[in-house]
């Protein structure tokens, strides 16, 4: 994979990030890279360099996304919500298809079964949780805690498929303020400014994935037809509450054919970059 296609991934990806509903490590799966950055992660000094090559372009895209789109995102959110979140559906939906491939099981049994209605239901309920204001900016100390306590949440949801980054923020009350700190690193005074929210911000993402990749690492080796079969009721709970929480409101028939338009691209980008 060239350099160019990386970071364009990572950019997805980061925007995916951004957005209220929508994992990104569910578009990572869907443009095939989720697996493969988990291993380089967790395996990333047995081959350093090619490991380096594999995870900066993608890491760069993400960061790039982030901190340049956020208010850009936002934008279109509030102004054209409809065709924006259907867009990401359709970037889902497209990664269906191979998850169902790798689900490579040849008799199903109960605990199959089990997996996928508790994979299913996790996300569900998630979505039923009201927002609650865990986190409120007091005093340097406890901004730094603060924003390590986020960092690593963040991570735990970049990492986990189908359980939305954005949505667990903006339940736990911080999404608008993990979002103003993100859309400020493009100002470098404002780096110098929030360097001591920054440093334990990704302290708390590096040592979550450290963590957590080890262990999907291992589960997927170990464990790869339950890994895929819990990724999938993630991915189908995700995509049925984004859909029927997008269209729970009335639009117009024009806003309608342009959001389905989006959605068939959506699908298609997401099936060809794979």
């Amino acid at each position: 994979m060239n350099f160019l296609v990386l970071l364009f991934k990572g950019f997805i990806v980061g925007i995916a990030k951004i957005i209220p509903g929508v994992s990104g490590a569910l578009i990572a799966i869907s443009l095939g890279i989720y697996e493969k950055a988990l291993k380089a992660i967790s395996t990333f000094f047995k081959n350093p360099m090619n490991n380096f090559l594999f995870l900066f372009p993608l890491g760069l895209g993400v960061l790039l996304s982030i901190s340049l789109t956020s208010n850009l995102v936002i934008y279109f959110i509030n102004n054209y919500y409809l065709p924006t979140i259907v867009l990401f559906i359709g970037l889902i939906m497209g990664g269906i298809p191979s998850l169902i491939d790798n689900v490579k099981i040849k008799k199903i049994n109960f605990i199959h079964i089990i997996v996928l209605v508790l994979s299913f239901s996790t996300v569900f309920l998630i979505s039923l949780v009201g927002k609650q204001n865990f986190f409120i900016e007091t005093n340097p100390f406890f901004d730094f805690i603060l924003f390590f306590i986020i960092g690593f949440i963040d991570a735990l949801t970049m990492i986990i498929p189908g359980i939305s980054g954005t949505a667990v923020m903006m339940l736990l009350g911080c999404y608008d303020l993990l979002l103003s700190f993100l859309g400020s690193l493009t100002n470098m005074q404002a780096i110098l400014i929030n360097i001591f929210k920054i440093i334990p911000y990704l302290l708390g993402i590096i040592l979550c994935i450290i963590i957590l990749s080890r262990l999907m690492t291992y589960l997927f080796n170990h464990q790869k037809e339950y890994m895929y079969l819990s990724i999938l009721g993630f991915t189908l709970s995700s995509v049925l509450i984004l859909f029927f929480a997008t269209f729970k409101n009335n639009y117009s028939l024009l806003e309608t054919i342009v959001a389905l338009i989006l959605l068939v691209i959506g699908y298609y980008i997401a099936r060809k970059l794979e």
